[in-house]
């Protein structure tokens, strides 16, 4: 159960490697600027709307993480 930025960064961070994907990488097939990444891992307000997208870009549930978005006042 992902429940703070920590447990959110290290799965993002596991799914990259299960993905072989860098940062970069992951960037370029969301369309974002690779900036975003790092910014929505770490919580930054300019990179809050990417979790979302983070999520669903690496085959998770949302729903798995509604604990972690809801208390963080993240949404769609």
């Amino acid at each position: 159960m992902i429940k703070s930025y920590r447990d959110f960064e290290k799965w993002v961070k596991i799914e990259m490697i299960r993905q072989e994907l860098t940062q970069r990488q992951l960037a370029e097939r969301m369309g974002i600027a690779y900036p975003r990444i790092s910014e929505a891992l770490h919580g930054r307000k300019t990179g809050r709307s990417y979790v979302v997208p983070l999520i669903e870009e690496l085959g998770g549930n949302v729903e798995d993480f509604r604990e972690f978005l809801t208390e963080n006042q993240i949404g769609r």
